[in-house]
């Protein structure tokens, strides 16, 4: 590189990247994430998972072995499977529905606002895309060795880039994402002739936050390319520099927005057990339990996090929701009426007005969502079809969340309590009945569930064991990423002009920048 080359590159550009660690980086990026040698291909098939019809290939690897990683695995590896009957899951998940839809049961945390069950959602899709060719997962049903590490680097998003999947990107202008004015005079993604969302993840058009928050996203990385030409850059690195910075503030955002909200400050800030921030210095990693074994050190999706942890963010569903100033909206309902139903151009009188469900955009009373707690909100205890496709009879969130912990082999909440070393939960002070077919232990969910709700959590964050899984795994994977700035540059820290302090950004401060924070 010459120096014509490095006075091309803006100082904000220069802050953020030394030579060497973009240079370490760019083969990874130049056209998507590669794996084995072989650029994978993105998922445009129907939408995996959802509130959760389709399993997710892999996810039971653990009940034929614990101690098998691929694209799952098990954190606590040695612990016992807990396996009570169906039938005692399903009575205590029949239980666990709220009885009426007031605010009675709203989160009172000053941190938690209904937007962030949605930015949760969008996480899950982004570290759980099955990006393997459909031959290879044919081929290899547990994904045991075709499989994509799990990574939150917004490939749902990206794709394999503008040349390899150009139907996600402007034909004008192959540095942005193609962002068009739909049938209802929105701007929306790009969508096929049936009003399905042209995306690199089907899931994300599950519901009309969730693709409005992808959408937000794309913009976020067009405003980035907007910026890096008006400093000057040499218009070949301007789509990749775009990237890089889109999503290294997504991952800092997950870690000091998303994580801490959930969990508190033990975990992730100054004092985190976890991710301990260090003054001029990179962070401090200690993750005591999330651990691949395999020979290449090659992350997975823990069993605990996936299927039990994570699953918090059912507890938070509101019943509906108020997005913008024409009043309420059901989560869910038949189409054509009012409701969050995805799968078509978003309608005029449903563009998002973030200041509604998320902080720091001028609404002081933006909503909260519902309580951390082993209660769901009343829609989810029947779930309709678009969310469990026929012929699948069980429509109630619970007791599919119940049965999958126990076919995928989950331990107790008690065993996983007591191999962290932190107080052991009785089921009588858990509410559990003293049905003898518990054996003196609870389902692994509803553990982690009841020990948020109960002092001194009151349902406002994840206690030890639910935050504990939920922090080192987001971590871990963060940190075994090829393309994270917590791999190549553990120092770095969000600056001007994308955040406004230094070392501080937050998915408000995503929404802002990208322009995307509309109140009307």
């Amino acid at each position: 590189m010459n120096s014509d080359d490095r006075a091309a590159r803006p100082g904000w550009y220069r802050r953020h990247f030394s030579r060497r660690k973009f240079i370490a980086g760019a083969a990874g990026l130049s056209a998507g994430v590669v794996v084995g040698g072989q650029m994978p291909t993105v998922a445009h098939a129907a939408p995996e998972g959802g509130l959760h019809g389709a399993e997710l290939r892999g996810m039971f690897l653990t009940s034929k072995s614990p101690l098998a990683e691929g694209r799952f695995g098990a954190m606590f590896k040695r612990l016992p499977a807990f396996a009570p009957s169906d039938s005692l899951l399903t009575s205590l998940a029949q239980t666990m529905v709220e009885p009426d839809t007031s605010d009675d049961f709203l989160n009172t945390s000053p941190r938690l606002f209904a937007g962030f069950t949605f930015i949760g959602q969008f996480i899950d899709h982004d570290i759980t895309l099955d990006t393997t060719p459909f031959d290879q997962q044919q081929q290899d049903p547990d994904a045991k060795v075709n499989f994509r590490t799990p990574r939150y680097d917004l490939d749902s998003v990206y794709g394999k880039g503008p040349g390899d999947d150009p139907q996600f990107y402007d034909p004008t202008d192959r540095d942005k994402f193609l962002l068009a004015t739909n049938v209802n005079g929105v701007l929306d993604v790009p969508r096929d002739g049936n009003g399905r969302a042209i995306i690199g993840d089907a899931r994300n058009d599950e519901n009309l936050i969730l693709v409005q928050f992808h959408k937000a996203v794309a913009q976020f990385h067009n405003a980035i390319v907007d910026e890096a030409r008006r400093q000057g850059m040499r218009k070949e690195w301007v789509f990749e520099t775009a990237r890089r910075l889109t999503r290294w503030h997504y991952q800092w955002a997950v870690i000091h927005d998303f994580i801490p909200r959930m969990t508190g400050d033990d975990f992730v800030g100054k004092s985190g057990t976890v991710y301990k921030e260090v003054t001029g210095k990179s962070p401090v990693i200690t993750l005591n339990y999330y651990k691949p074994t395999n020979k290449d050190g090659r992350p997975f999706m823990p069993v605990e996090f996936a299927v039990a942890a994570y699953r918090f963010g059912h507890s938070l569903i509101r019943p509906f929701y108020v997005i913008s100033d024409s009043g309420k909206v059901d989560i869910f309902g038949p189409n054509g009426e009012r409701n969050l139903n995805g799968g078509r151009p978003i309608p005029s009188d449903l563009v998002m007005v973030w200041n509604n469900i998320l902080p720091d955009l001028g609404n002081p009373a933006a909503r909260p969502p519902r309580k951390i707690d082993t209660k769901l909100s009343i829609p989810l205890s029947a779930l309709p079809g678009s969310a469990v496709p026929p012929p699948d009879p069980t429509k109630n969130l619970a007791v599919r969340n119940t049965l999958r912990g126990k076919r995928v082999g989950l331990p107790s909440g008690q065993q996983v309590a007591k191999a962290m070393r932190v107080p052991v939960l009785s089921n009588a002070t858990l509410g559990l009945s003293n049905d003898p077919g518990w054996g003196g232990e609870a389902p692994l969910w509803y553990y982690i569930l009841k020990e948020a709700e109960l002092p001194p959590y009151n349902g406002e964050r994840l206690g030890p064991v639910g935050g504990r899984i939920m922090a080192e795994t987001l971590v871990g994977l963060l940190q075994r990423d090829p393309n994270s700035y917590l791999y190549l540059d553990p120092a770095w820290k969000p600056t001007s002009p994308i955040a406004s302090t230094t070392g501080k950004f937050e998915f408000s401060d995503l929404l802002k920048f990208a322009g995307a924070t509309s109140t009307a």
